[in-house]
Order: structure tokens, then sequence, then C-alpha cells
């Protein structure tokens, strides 16, 4: 019987190392991984829908779904992800990659591809949920509500 304990320890570090990490732990260990499919460069509309990405261009909307889908997840507390892609009016993509634990929203934002952005590494934020404003009486935007930091999240809503 003793011999047995040995391997059974063994067993049971083999497996609690191979559990899976979730997307908070993911976001909080600083890894380069990512919870998202690769972005394909030059990360065009085309490249970034095809991908799954929201994608904002000029003030529309595409995979417009995903973002509903996501947005019902945050009300119903149910941990989901979604990666945002708003592009300028000169076509720079600007990413938004928003983790949602059923608490909290983790938010990368990376305009490094925009040829005025910055090129220092990507800026995270910790939100605590999805509001919206109105910029004028007839546009009303989804932002990031309850942030540690300056919220720089908002896309149109229609």
């Amino acid at each position: 019987m003793n011999k047995y304990i040995p391997m059974l320890c063994l067993a049971a570090v083999l497996m609690a190392g191979c559990s899976s990490n979730t997307p908070q732990q993911i976001a909080e260990s600083g890894e380069n991984s990512s919870p998202f499919p690769a972005v394909i460069e030059p990360h065009n509309p085309e490249q970034a829908e095809d991908s799954g990405d929201v994608v904002v261009l000029l003030g529309e909307m595409r995979n417009r779904d995903t973002w509903k889908n996501f947005m019902k997840n945050v009300k119903r507390h149910q941990p989901d992800q979604v990666r945002v892609t708003t592009y300028t009016i000169e076509g720079g993509p600007i990413i938004h990659e928003l983790i949602y634990d059923g608490r909290v929203i983790q938010t990368t934002y990376d305009n490094s591809r925009d040829m005025y952005g910055s090129d220092e590494t990507e800026k995270t934020n910790t939100c605590k949920g999805i509001g919206t404003t109105k910029d004028k009486p007839w546009r009303t935007f989804y932002i990031l509500t309850g942030c540690e930091k300056e919220n720089i999240f908002s896309i149109p809503s229609s």
C-alpha cells in the first residue's frame, strides 16, 4: 500500500499542473499568450471581420451579433470576451480586447498599428461594466464604466 502513495501524489501534481487558465488568470499573469486569435497583419477590416472581431468602420458596426451576445453575457454575469477593432478615418486599426470574468471587464487597448498611434506597449484597464452616453441628441455610444484608469473605449450603438 505504501508504495502507491508516491505515485498517487505524482499523479495529483501532474493533473493540477495541466489545468487550464481562465481568461482572468491569463490577463493577470502578463503572459504574451492571448485568448483571442492572432492578429493577421495588416489587419484590414475584412481580415478583422473574418477573425470574429467586432469591426467599427466609419460609424458602421460589423459582427454586431457578437457585440450583442457579449452585452447579454455581461448583463447575466456570464464570462465572455470580445475583440473590437475600430478604424480611424485614415484606416488605422485600433484594437480593444475585452475579457469579462463575471465580475469585471479586463481591457487591453492597442493603437500601435495606427500611424498616429503610440509606440508604447498595450494599455490595460479594469472596468465594472458597460453603459451608454450621448454625444449629441441623435448619437449614442457604448462606453466602459467604473474604470480604474481613464476610459478610452467608445463605440457607436447604432
